[in-house]
């Protein structure tokens, strides 16, 4: 009985052992099977991970874009100051008056008085790269500036409020309010939210209408790999084989145009970045911003999400078409 009882669990030892094998030998078949599904259609699967890597390159820019929008905005807002200069007629009473007025608006995080001399400093150091502007500068032998105000806003979404608050009549013989720097601020931040809605809204258009192709063709794909092993999918229908093994190498391909495409995509996304690079410059002006830095604090984020994104393109449609065609 004891020797009855050894045997039965030296049995089942060996056939855990068996059951083990025969999975990794499995795996290996269908590793196999994909890879040679791979290059047979070779000119097909160019095309599929070309169209696969459209699809990502163009959710990886419109995610990028929104970093480069977020971090701009940022940008902005961490120097959301102005300086409005001051009129001649500007009294030292009415000066500390109005500053300590404006220092009373919730929305105002700062105001400061700054010198008529400040203020020259501030333009030969803005302007010391021109020498025609420094030396028209030097010639008039006066300084030529009066004074100015800095101020600060809580957030960047608040200079209109700033700007119904310094146009108030009572302040019309203190301020001048025609400041090119203070409309030059307000006007980046419309452009930036109106180019923002503009190129997000197209971006994404774009990226569904890659995806959507991406998913027909990676399934037409998978179709034609098919119907070029119909033969041996029958015999291992015949012979009993799972459903898993049969549906299992053409997901695998499915997987294989997805990693082909997401390397593809992380090589020729620096590149663009830095064609890019020179046109954000242009736009941004005086507000630097390196893309390349940014994409590199958010590199997982932008992984995870072509991973994802290709993963649910070739594995929906490499399923979709194995149900339909193979009746597993």
């Amino acid at each position: 009985m004891v020797r009855s009882f050894l045997i039965k669990k030296e049995v089942d030892i060996y056939y855990n052992y068996f059951f083990v094998a025969m999975f990794f030998i499995d795996i290996y078949r269908a590793f196999k099977f994909a890879w040679q599904s791979f290059w047979r259609n070779f000119w097909l699967s160019i095309v599929t991970i070309t169209i696969i890597s459209l699809a990502l390159i163009s959710v990886s820019l419109l995610l990028s874009f929104n970093l480069i929008t977020a971090n701009v905005l940022d940008i902005v807002q961490a120097r959301t100051e102005i300086y409005i200069d001051l009129t001649d007629q500007a009294k030292t009473a009415q000066i500390d008056f109005l500053v300590n007025e404006l220092n009373r608006v919730p929305d105002i995080k700062e105001v400061v008085y700054v010198t008529p001399d400040q203020t020259l400093e501030r333009f030969k150091a803005t302007y010391q790269d021109n020498e025609l502007v420094i030396q028209s500068l030097e010639s008039l032998g006066t300084n030529p500036f009066t004074g100015s105000l800095r101020i600060k806003v809580q957030e960047i979404d608040q200079f209109p409020v700033l700007l119904e608050e310094i146009s108030k009549p009572e302040y019309s013989e203190i301020l001048e309010i025609d400041n090119a720097e203070f409309y030059q601020a307000r006007d980046l931040i419309t452009s930036i939210s109106s180019y923002s809605d503009k190129i997000e809204g197209f971006g994404f258009g774009i990226s569904i209408f890659f995806i959507l192709i991406s998913v027909i063709v990676v399934f037409n794909t998978i179709q034609m790999g098919i119907y070029s092993h119909r033969e041996e999918i029958g015999i291992m229908k015949l012979v009993g084989a799972s459903n898993w093994f049969v549906r299992a190498p053409f997901l695998i391909e499915g997987v294989l145009y997805s990693v082909v495409a997401i390397l593809i995509v992380l090589i020729l996304f620096y590149p663009i970045a830095a064609l890019i690079q020179p046109h954000l410059d242009n736009f941004l002006g005086e507000y630097t911003l390196d893309l390349v830095q940014s994409i590199n604090q958010n590199i997982w984020l932008v992984l995870a999400l072509e991973i994802g994104i290709a993963m649910f393109i070739t594995v929906v449609s490499s399923f979709l078409a194995t149900r339909r065609y193979l009746k597993v």
